[in-house]
């Protein structure tokens, strides 16, 4: 929204123009999130401990449950102070404009009204246990399809590509070897040469210096001048001495990319920069997968003070990071990235989020003074499911958010091996079969809780292990 009101006022006084870079709104979006949360705050929690918005879930140990008894008088449905922060900041210094970031902001909202619903629910009538996990898992599943078919559609319609489709394998997206010859035509320039093969003109640098121009002597009056022509810029005369020469013969980077792909259904893999998967049709369960495992995710790490919030702020900044990346031609050309064009845009929402969450952290700290609940959790892991498939980067989520697949890894697990073990017994005639487990209890992190170590030292190890995580993920950028 500021986007739009400042940059119409940037002829009046040059400090607008400031609203136009994407570092500067990131920025001021994590800021604003951080304060408008740590404002509203204290509000929300004095309303929600009136109205008596308090309990926990169980998790079937009596052990931990007796110490998380202890804080049966926390307000939950905290999250909500989240869902403000990000969503208000995220609204005033994006691009409303661009389709993809109100898909993301979107998703958010529905993921905390979602969870909110199962709060309200739980916390509010006696007994209840919140919606079913069936209709839990329906809202996201429905939720997850929205948000998928519309990026799904978007990206048909950008690319022209057909909308049912199967899985296929395409040409190389990057350009390795310098092999592809042009013969220059009168009136071509870098510029346009660069925009009409490439499809980028900001890689005519590249190409000039590449067939010989002074690197010292290229500059937007190099690039810009038309073969054939002595017209150049009056301030560097100089100019045309290095425009491309009529009939000369050049070299251009090969594969040549179609300008019109922006490979919004393409798999982006790691260690491999050859290799480019049009998931078609495929695109569209796997990344309801993606977005829907992220958010039970989160659910299931959000169990002792911080911990959810504190590793969300640091997946949160490494999206803002990648997002940056893969919003930059000459980023993405480096680091054998897809481009995505709108990426800008979900860098700043993903800078809101970080600081929201550090906001959320300011009240969710040990001891802390009042839960998320499933408000929280569930928006959480949705926008970063979201994120990471309109950014084309799921196996980034997955490394960054290590933390959260290894605690929703230790829950599956612990089922499938006391089921397994329940069944050995059975099968070998025990009367009174029952399973073991393989945690003391799960998620794991009640695991290390019930091994004598305080919650706040779990907290802040596994703190530790997600930022090990980001700083993985990130270095599997340049890992191809």
């Amino acid at each position: 929204m500021l986007y739009h009101l400042f940059s119409q006022m940037k002829d009046v006084l040059s400090g607008f123009r400031l609203i136009e870079y994407i570092t500067f709104r990131a920025a001021f979006a994590a800021i604003l999130a951080f304060l408008v949360a740590t404002v509203v705050g204290p509000g929300i929690v004095d309303t929600l401990r009136k109205k008596k918005i308090a309990g926990f879930s169980k998790t079937g140990s009596g052990e931990v449950d007796s110490q998380r008894s202890a804080k049966a008088g926390v307000p939950t449905m905290g999250g909500v102070i989240l869902l403000i922060g990000v969503a208000l900041s995220g609204f005033l210094f994006v691009r409303l404009d661009t389709p993809y970031t109100w898909i993301i902001l979107l998703s958010f909202l529905a993921f905390g009204a979602l969870g909110a619903v199962d709060d309200w629910k739980k916390l509010t009538h006696a007994e209840s246990k919140g919606i079913s996990e069936r209709q839990k898992l329906g809202g996201q599943l429905a939720i997850a399809l929205a948000a998928i078919g519309s990026l799904y559609a978007l990206g048909n319609v950008q690319d022209g590509t057909p909308w049912l489709r199967g899985p296929s394998v395409k040409p190389n997206p990057y350009a390795l070897q310098w092999v592809k010859r042009h013969t220059i035509r009168e009136g071509e320039s870098w510029s346009s040469i660069a925009g009409k093969y490439l499809g980028n003109a900001q890689r005519a640098r590249e190409i000039a210096v590449r067939n010989g121009v002074p690197k010292d002597q290229v500059n937007s009056a190099v690039l810009s001048v038309p073969a054939g022509s002595d017209l150049c810029d009056p301030d560097t005369p100089e100019a045309a001495l290095f425009a491309p020469v009529i009939d000369r013969v050049i070299q251009l980077p090969a594969s040549w990319p179609d300008p019109r792909d922006h490979h919004r259904a393409d798999l982006q893999v790691p260690f491999f920069k050859k290799f480019c998967l049009d998931l078609g049709l495929l695109f569209i369960p796997i990344g309801i997968l993606v977005i829907v495992g992220a958010s039970n995710a989160v659910n299931l790490t959000d169990g002792l003070d911080g911990l959810a919030i504190g590793t969300t702020a640091t997946v949160a900044v490494a999206f803002a990071v990648l997002a940056y990346i893969v919003g930059r031609v000459d980023f993405s050309r480096e680091l054998y990235v897809f481009y995505v064009p709108e990426a800008g845009e979900i860098a700043i929402i993903a800078a809101a989020l970080a600081g929201g969450s550090l906001g959320f952290l300011w009240f969710n700290a040990y001891p802390a003074q009042v839960f998320m609940g499933d408000t929280g959790s569930l928006s959480i892991g949705g926008i970063l499911g979201v994120m990471a498939v309109a950014l084309r980067h799921e196996l980034f989520l997955f490394v960054a958010g290590g933390l959260f697949v290894a605690e929703a890894l230790s829950v599956i697990w612990q089922r499938v091996y006391f089921k397994s073990t329940r069944r050995a017994a059975v099968r070998a005639g025990d009367a009174a079969a029952t399973g073991k487990r393989w945690f003391r209890c799960a998620p794991f992190h009640h695991h290390y809780q019930m091994g004598g170590l305080h919650e706040n030292k779990v907290t802040i190890r596994f703190w530790i292990v997600s930022v090990i995580c980001v700083v993985a993920a990130m270095a599997l950028l340049k890992l191809r």
